[in-house]
């Protein structure tokens, strides 16, 4: 097998191909795509981790949003160096919320009984962080789909 070959499929630019042609080619409204890729980003900054793809399908086909380009931004929080800012962002939003202040000290969150152990801190931050990014996702797209498509 020519591996170099298969790994010039996932260079990012062929990626980032891949995702405009699907968002340009779509048979949706301008608003049903900016939808699709908020609820995959809230997604996948939410504290859903194990579920995410199932959730993310699910509620695309209820809602009647692109499947794809939920999927495209539920993988987001699979790409190893986000997974680190994403748990940290919810951690520390969650500390804000709760004690008003950000905590100088972030236990290690990538150890499961560290993380239970701060669970409400953690899922009430990613809950507001997964909103903000989906929010802001969802007018930023609608608005570029608005100018160029």
């Amino acid at each position: 097998m020519n591996y170099q070959a298969y790994i010039e499929k996932f260079r990012p630019s062929r990626i980032k191909k891949a995702i405009v042609a699907e968002i340009t080619a779509a048979n949706n409204s301008n608003s049903v795509i900016a939808l699709s890729l908020a609820l995959g980003a809230f997604i996948a900054f939410s504290p859903t981790w194990g579920f995410q793809t199932a959730l993310a399908l699910s509620l695309a086909v209820l809602l009647r949003l692109n499947k794809v380009l939920v999927l495209v931004t539920v993988n987001i929080s699979s790409i190893p160096p986000i997974i680190p800012l994403i748990l940290i962002a919810g951690y520390q939003t969650g500390a804000f919320v709760l004690t008003g202040q950000f905590q100088t000290e972030v236990p290690d969150l990538m150890d499961l009984k560290t993380l239970g152990e701060n669970y409400l801190q953690f899922a009430l931050g990613s809950l507001i962080v997964a909103s903000g990014v989906g929010s802001v996702l969802y007018l930023v797209i609608l608005l570029l789909l608005r100018r160029f498509r």
